[in-house]
Order: C-alpha cells, then sequence, then structure tokens
C-alpha cells in the first residue's frame, strides 16, 4: 500500500501540550500504559537529559503520526521512547524515524546509541536488531508487599541517593537521572539506606532508586527500609520497573517475598 512520504520535524518545534498528548497517542494500546500526562512528560524529560531539539516528530500528509524522544549525555544518545499512532503501524515508519537520528549521531561523533525495548515486544526487538542495534542486557522488575516494621524515615534530598549509585548503571537508574528527579518524587533515608519514590500518593509505590552506604552492606539496612516504607504506607504495594540489570539485585528482593512482574526489557546498544 503506497503512502504520502514521510518528513521529520524538531520536536521543539511543538508545544509541550500537544507533545504529551502525540506520545500518549503514539502508545496507544502498548504493553504499558501512557497517559496523556504533561507534568509526567515534563518530568521525564527534565531528569532523563532528553533534548527536544534532537527528538522529532513524524509527519505523513501534514498529520503528526509518531514520535522519536532523544536523550544525550556526553557522547552517548538514547532513544528515550519511539511510538507511531495505530493507524499508522505496519508501515515502516519506524525505521524510516530512526535511521536518520542515527547518522546524526554518527555524524557529531557519538561513541554510541542506546535504549531499552519491552522483550515481550517481538516486533520492536526485530527492528532494532536489523538496524544494528546489539543486546548487551536484560532488565528485569520487581513487585511485592514486604512485611509492615515501623522505622524512623527521615526525607533527604534524591542527590544523597544518587551520590552513592555505581557507574555503569542503565540511563533510567543513572546517578545523572536520579539526581534530576523533583516532586512529586521523594527521597527517604532509615540510617545507611536511601530510596527515591516516584509518588508516595500513588496506589502502588515506585522504585526510582535504592542503595545503601557501601559500609553497611549486606547487614539488613535495606530491609529495614523496605519494611518502613511498608509500615508508612499501610496496603500499598511496592514496585520497581523492569530497569535493574539481571542479577544486580534479584538475591535481594525476591528474599523480601518480591516477585518478577509479567515484562522485562533488553538494553540494546548500537556503537558507531
Amino acid at each position: 500500500m503506497n503512502r504520502e512520504p514521510m518528513d521529520l520535524v524538531p520536536a521543539s518545534e511543538w508545544s509541550f501540550l500537544s507533545l504529551s498528548t502525540l506520545f500518549a497517542r503514539a502508545f496507544e494500546g502498548y504493553f504499558v500504559p501512557v497517559p496523556d500526562a504533561p507534568q509526567a512528560f515534563d518530568a521525564r524529560v527534565r531528569s532523563e537529559h532528553i533534548s527536544l531539539t534532537e527528538s522529532r516528530v513524524a509527519r505523513v500528509g501534514g498529520e503528526a503520526v509518531g514520535l522519536v524522544l532523544m536523550a544525550r549525555r556526553g557522547n552517548v544518545s538514547r532513544v528515550a521512547g519511539m511510538g507511531i499512532v495505530p493507524s499508522r503501524r505496519g508501515q515502516g515508519l519506524g525505521g524510516e524515524m530512526l535511521r536518520p537520528l542515527l547518522e546524526s549521531a554518527r555524524a557529531r561523533g557519538d561513541a554510541r546509541m542506546v535504549l531499552e525495548v519491552i522483550e515481550q515486544n517481538a516486533p520492536a526487538v526485530k527492528l532494532y536488531e536489523r538496524l544494528g542495534f546489539r543486546r548487551m542486557r536484560r532488565l528485569v522488575g520487581f513487585t511485592g508487599t514486604p512485611t509492615p516494621e515501623p522505622g524512623a524515615l527521615e526525607e533527604v534530598d534524591p542527590r544523597e541517593c544518587a551520590k552513592l549509585l555505581p557507574a555503569g548503571l542503565p540511563w533510567q537508574l543513572d546517578a545523572a537521572t536520579v539526581m534530576g528527579l523533583s516532586s512529586p518524587a521523594e527521597a527517604f533515608r532509615l540510617g545507611p539506606a536511601f530510596v527515591v519514590v516516584a509518588d508516595v500518593a500513588a496506589p502502588t509505590l515506585g522504585l526510582r532508586s535504592l542503595v545503601v552506604e557501601p559500609s553497611a552492606r549486606g547487614k539488613g539496612a535495606g530491609r529495614r527500609l523496605l519494611r518502613a516504607l511498608a509500615a508508612a504506607h499501610p496496603g500499598k504495594p511496592l514496585a520497581v520497573s523492569a530497569i535493574v540489570p539481571e542479577g544486580l539485585c534479584d538475591r535481594f528482593f525476591l528474599g523480601q517475598g518480591f516477585t518478577y512482574p509479567a515484562l522485562s526489557q533488553l538494553e540494546l546498544a548500537h556503537t558507531f
């Protein structure tokens, strides 16, 4: 089936509200619901170092049909999200949208481009691998409700947590991302253990980061922190998105009664 040519325009030419709406439309029917939430979209852009100048809106016949969000840190770029509206899927737009951005990254001297893709999304995995991306590691998540155990949680700046994080973590767990988190995200400390929660008012407490001071690791500080969090918010489950490298802390979370969610991700990289 023939279609009109596609063109790409910088996302910076669009209003923030329009981009939030397009982002939601482009992920309609996706594995994970993506609401039209301008505040959350804004927080993501800021914390993940997404460049709207480098990001692109795809148009066909003047109609916005897709969006590629691009982030950059140093000489590494990242596809922070790429989606196409339902009526235009299956027409080869994904490859057309990403190839020019790969060439731009190569031309400016980037060392690599990275992305995360839901492992169960076979068509997307196939597309990225056809474009030259290679599998780096599997990313998993956890969900559970720890046994409540009251503890004196102290609210702290997310940077207190970020400065303890090791190098080499995936983009969304990286210290630079955690440092950029702002309201409604909140960070708490219990002794030598730190946690960042996405939104304590949400039905599920999403953990954005969890770390223990090196000298106190292996002594139950992380467990006590999770239990104190459960006691402070009774009845609310805790969840970690599938952005954690497999094997990094599986033993810890599974030992606290957490389980793996249905979805996992793959971290892919294209090296130039």
